[in-house]
């Protein structure tokens, strides 16, 4: 039968999509699937959200703050996950001017909802090596004008 190859063809794939709870196309890409999880659209169209990340850059030891010239930073890059972007970490990027001490950036988020939002502060752009990297924390984020986190210290040493 000539159907016959294609059907087993996917039953490997449909068996590791059941298994790790993913969903599996007609065209046998693999589709993430989960609880009130949506893709990079927006749920709502007049809900486009903004997230401020603030942040400041301190010495690890003596808490004294620094600059990023100092810290030999030049990007604060934030990681987020959850809400609108699932399970997916989609990084936003900041410069970090050499007399900086402290600052803040915004970011536009594809839904509200509560979002994974972690700080790294590196050397050589966004690529480079991370001199400081902050705990995940969870913030809510809604639509009722913009949400912001706390101000996050990224400490060096």
């Amino acid at each position: 039968m000539k159907g016959e190859g294609n059907r087993r063809s996917l039953r490997g794939p449909l068996l590791f999509a059941v298994v790790s709870g993913l969903a599996l196309s007609a065209s046998g890409c693999f589709i993430e699937s989960g609880p009130n999880c949506v893709q990079h659209e927006t749920s709502d169209p007049t809900c486009i959200p903004d997230l401020t990340i603030s942040w400041r850059i301190v010495d690890d030891v003596t808490k004294v703050v620094l600059t990023c010239a100092e810290a030999g930073a030049d990007t604060v890059t934030a990681l987020i996950d959850g809400g609108g972007f699932c399970n997916e970490v989609v990084p936003f990027d900041a410069d970090c001017l050499p007399t900086q001490t402290e600052g803040s950036f915004i970011v536009e988020l594809p839904d509200r909802g509560t979002y994974g939002v972690s700080l790294e502060l590196h050397s050589g752009g966004p690529l480079g090596p991370a001199l400081s990297v902050t705990p995940v924390l969870k913030q809510s984020v809604t639509c009722a004008g913009t949400s912001a986190t706390p101000r996050a210290d990224l400490g060096v040493n």
